[in-house]
């Protein structure tokens, strides 16, 4: 099968064109649900992180992209009353190489 098309000015052919398809994938190869929570939000002091799933890292960086904090107390904590008032994306990633941004504004 040929295909012709046109692309800001130029003709394109192909020769092929395929589609597969497939089932979707059973239950057991889908990756387990992640209950992630990040609190109090907003928070003047402690953050907490609680996760469902093995946290491997978590990052704290400011609206310029500095990093902030990434060595959490005991039990995934973070003090930041020494941080400046204002918005902190928080950057977990998980054992298994998932990550997850979530937002925290610090008064």
């Amino acid at each position: 099968m040929k295909t012709l098309v046109l692309l800001s000015g130029l003709f394109l052919i192909s020769t092929s064109l395929h589609a597969q398809m497939s089932e979707p994938p059973e239950e057991s190869q889908l990756l387990p649900s992640w209950d992630l929570k990040v609190y109090p939000n907003p928070t003047s002091d402690l953050l907490m992180v609680t996760s469902s799933i093995e946290i491997k890292d978590i990052t704290l960086i400011d609206l310029n992209g500095q990093v902030l904090k990434n060595h959490a107390m005991p039990n995934w904590c973070f003090s930041l009353h020494d941080l400046p008032q204002g918005w902190i994306f928080v950057y977990i990633e998980s054992v298994d190489g998932r990550i997850e941004k979530k937002n925290v504004y610090k008064n």
